[in-house]
């Protein structure tokens, strides 16, 4: 059966919380002394960063480097004063996929309480997986997608598939709508097997 990746997982989330990646992120400097240039916007997409020195453009780790913590790029490239330096990348207005894969971790655990057949975890290379050290099939991706989208912003979450539609509403709390959600999805796939008694196990 397919399987689907953290990454799917997140890109779920942020379409279902609408924090999808702004484009428009771009930093403007001219060279002086420091090497090293801050970029103006947080939750900057890595893989998305370029860098131009006089309008020609730097190759990561042989020009440059970015260090995601400080959210600075240092040039490594040579550097003469009033160097123009443009950086231009992707960004997320709201969440970083670090805090995201932080309310993953704890959506699973409405798993664990429904008794549910498979034990979901993050492994050390922040992948959810189970017991097996398989991925989730696609199917339990989405639903583990859409709880953790109701878990970050409850009255902020329109959920449609083919099988059923949860719409956030004031008088419905958070438990209600993730019950919702995980009694929809196991109606729909047709899941009936739970984790056995440990007394049977």
């Amino acid at each position: 059966m397919a399987q689907v990746t953290t990454s799917d997982v997140i890109t779920l989330i942020r379409g279902l919380i609408k924090d999808l990646a702004q484009t428009d992120g771009r930093d403007s400097h001219t060279y002086d002394s420091d090497t090293s240039f801050s970029l103006s916007k947080d939750y900057v997409v890595e893989s998305s960063i370029s860098v131009y020195k006089n309008g020609i453009e730097l190759t990561l780790t042989t020009d440059y480097t970015y260090n995601s913590t400080t959210n600075k790029i240092t040039i490594t490239a040579s550097l003469t004063k009033n160097d123009d330096i443009l950086i231009t990348y992707n960004y997320y207005a709201r969440y970083s996929d670090s805090e995201i894969t932080s309310f993953i971790k704890s959506s699973l655990s409405h798993f664990t309480a429904r008794r549910y057949k498979k034990y979901f975890y993050i492994n050390d290379s922040d992948e959810i997986v189970t017991l097996n050290g398989v991925n989730p099939t696609y199917e339990e991706g989405d639903a583990i997608a859409r709880i953790t989208a109701i878990e970050i912003d409850p009255q902020n979450t329109r959920i449609r598939t083919p099988e059923f539609t949860v719409e956030s509403v004031e008088r419905k709390s958070k438990k209600e709508q993730i019950d919702e959600v995980l009694d929809s999805f196991m109606r729909s796939y047709g899941v009936v097997d739970f984790l056995e008694d440990d007394a049977n196990a």
